[in-house]
């Protein structure tokens, strides 16, 4: 029996991200899969039963000190004897370059650090070659964060979407009598908090179901508000059923605060056409054009100042209006676009 080549992925993630888990998923039917990142315990290490060996580093991600004893962690696995490395965002290679070069390395850029501080395209273009100089393929979720990578880099550039599994779950008819409103993911004050607590204000009927990781502590005190449930972290395929019974919307907003917020390609787009759970997003994302066009949604003119009570009553008059495309539930699936991260593996 021929054995299988072997991977070395590396992340600050504890495994439970749902672009992370599909990766792993898909990754392993060709690879025996070493993973290490960065985690408090093994309760949402979803992605755990795809690997060869899993390996969780202890503390906060972003602490210097978890970071170095991830360095050690990867010395200790000997990264030269893996056919191949994946990692996850550009900041782990600024603190892996002394172990990084390696003759098969692709690098998942979803959450880049030049995006965050506004520096996008050529800017900064002596630090990105010395980054992305390891890397055989650097991986996007779309054409818009493709165009804005450096002009050296693009020819490295792959797409890898976004894009759920596809959905063939139950669908429930939504309710004329009450507004449900899913906020799952990243649960910060930039990335749908401030909007959250705004509706809340303006409508005692308005529920709210969350699910996700709680980035900060005005995201946490919404746990304890009345009309608040929250489900703690969920599976995709968990999140993509709760969406498609029980709630009438998909919060997807983001605070216009960065290059990376702005340009931000997010999974939930795709879980509203899986589920027909129509999205509630802000003009001053990019992705607010692709809701507008596919009349998938709602789009709000500004993140900072909207009108709570009027959006709300607009959410219950339209919440049965929308018309989902089959077509788009069939082309927008992770089953269709999971070849090209084989292919950027391919030896």
């Amino acid at each position: 029996m021929e054995h299988k080549k072997t991977l070395l992925y590396i992340c600050t993630n504890d495994g439970s991200d749902m672009r992370i888990n599909k990766e792993l998923r898909t990754l392993s039917s060709n690879f025996a899969i070493t993973y290490i990142g960065i985690g408090q315990g093994e309760v949402f290490t979803f992605g755990k039963q795809y690997c060869h060996s899993f390996h969780l580093i202890k503390g906060k991600r972003n602490n210097p000190f978890t970071i170095l004893k991830l360095f050690l962690k990867l010395i200790q696995l000997k990264l030269a004897k893996y056919d191949s490395v994946h990692v996850v965002n550009e900041k782990l290679i600024i603190f892996l370059y002394p172990i990084i070069f390696h003759k098969h390395l692709v690098v998942d850029i979803f959450d880049s650090i030049f995006l965050i501080n506004n520096k996008s395209r050529n800017k900064n273009i002596f630090l990105k070659k010395i980054l992305y100089a390891p890397a055989k393929t650097l991986l996007v979720t779309d054409e818009n964060r493709k165009s804005l990578m450096p002009d050296f880099a693009k020819h490295k550039v792959a797409i890898l979407p976004n894009y759920p599994y596809k959905y063939e779950g139950p669908v429930s008819e939504k309710q004329n009598n009450q507004l449900t409103i899913l906020y799952n993911g990243w649960l910060g004050e930039n990335r749908g908090t401030e909007f959250i607590y705004k509706c809340l204000a303006a409508d005692t009927d308005l529920h709210v179901i969350m699910a996700g990781w709680i980035a900060d502590e005005t995201s946490k005190k919404l746990l304890d508000h009345p009309q608040v449930i929250y489900k703690g972290i969920m599976k995709q395929d968990e999140v993509l059923q709760l969406a498609a019974t029980d709630c009438d919307y998909i919060l997807c907003v983001y605070a216009p605060i960065n290059e990376n917020n702005i340009n931000a390609s997010p999974n939930k787009i795709y879980d509203s056409i899986q589920t027909r759970t129509p999205i509630i997003t802000n003009a001053e994302v990019v992705v607010a054009q692709f809701v507008a066009t596919n009349e998938i949604g709602v789009v709000i003119d500004n993140y900072y100042h909207f009108d709570a009570a009027e959006l709300l009553h607009e959410l219950r008059i339209r919440k049965n209006q929308f018309v989902f495309n089959d077509t788009l539930r069939t082309i927008y699936t992770w089953e269709n676009v999971e070849g090209v991260l084989l292919a950027a593996h391919s030896l």
